[in-house]
């Protein structure tokens, strides 16, 4: 029974980070396309002085990073910031509790963001096989006068 409630980590939990940041990055990036393109559905927005409106490249651009798990780390702590922003703009002047404000979608983003902040990208990213080749190279190359480990 203990182990059914504290699972040891396997090889699939690094692999469903990976997965969950390639699938929140894909329905984030329809969030800027909306108000880039109006694609699926939503309104144009392209006042670029507003929080509205610099949203929807923020998001787009965020989104696509998220997928291909490129600076996933800086990219899902501006995300979080802008979700955070979001509620607090939009969503808490409407009343406290999110489910009844509208913006349960605004805090669950926020806190996922927040928790790639920390995790990373995964081992199925760019992110990874950028960190894989700086080691390698850096192991080639090392700094004149630094120790070498062998």
């Amino acid at each position: 029974m203990n182990a059914f409630l504290n699972p040891a980590p396997t090889k699939w939990t690094a692999n469903l980070l990976s997965i969950i940041r390639f699938v929140v990055g894909a329905m984030f990036i329809q969030h800027g396309t909306e108000k880039l393109w109006a694609f699926p559905s939503g309104r144009v927005d392209h006042n670029f002085t507003q929080i509205h409106g610099i949203a929807g490249p923020i998001e787009f651009l965020g989104g696509i990073l998220l997928m291909l798990g490129l600076f996933t780390r800086p990219t899902a702590f501006i995300l979080c910031g802008e979700m955070a922003v979001a509620y607090f703009h939009s969503w808490a002047p409407r009343g406290f509790f999110p489910i009844m404000n509208g913006g349960e979608g605004s805090v669950a983003y926020c806190y996922t963001f927040l928790w790639l902040v920390f995790a990373g990208a995964g081992p199925l990213s760019l992110d990874h096989l950028l960190q894989k080749r700086h080691k390698n190279v850096s192991q080639s190359f090392p700094i004149a006068g630094a120790p070498v480990r062998t």
